[in-house]
């Protein structure tokens, strides 16, 4: 070998490492982008689901009840939360901190939104405060209302009247 290839070497080397390490890094960003894009797809299907399901208990007679079930959350979604902003929130302060830091902020600011998933900051906006049509939190009822998602999300729907309105709640 001249002189000149041997010296030549280490830079084809240096390029071999760099391009190996730009294509690994690419990859690994590329794959966390397609995991989150996969929770928060899994966040929406959820929703989608529950607000389907909302939706035609609100065609049924006043007192039906239908079990709900979905394991379609990902594991980062801790809690589920009902709430109704046109009542008092009826959980101590220290519980609700122990829920997430942030939702007792969230329920005092919120005008509308009825069902928040836990914790907050999980993913970006538009999550993590929906408005379900027609889904209002018993007057009797905590407020706000956690389900645990340990192992999927498992809920009854009842249909009442309030206000000469069908609506329905969650037990």
């Amino acid at each position: 070998m001249k002189r000149g290839q041997i010296v030549g070497m280490p830079i084809v080397y240096i390029m071999v490492a760099v391009t190996m390490g730009l294509v690994l890094y690419f990859g690994f960003v590329t794959m966390g982008n397609l995991i989150e894009s996969k929770d928060i797809t899994h966040v929406s299907k959820f929703v989608l689901d529950f607000e389907d399901e909302v939706e035609v208990m609100g065609y049924y007679d006043i007192g039906s009840s239908k079990k709900f079930e979905s394991i379609a959350l990902p594991s980062s979604v801790e809690y589920v939360c009902f709430y109704n902003p046109s009542n008092e929130i009826t959980i101590p302060y220290y519980e609700l901190i122990d829920i997430d830091d942030e939702l007792e902020d969230y329920l005092d600011v919120s005008l509308r939104d009825n069902l928040f998933l836990i914790p907050l900051d999980a993913y970006g906006p538009p999550y993590p405060d929906y408005y379900i049509e027609n889904l209002v939190l018993d007057d009797k009822s905590i407020n706000p209302l956690c389900v645990s998602t340990t192992n999927g999300v498992e809920l009854v729907l009842e249909t009442y009247l309030k206000d000469n309105q069908v609506v329905v709640g969650v037990k």
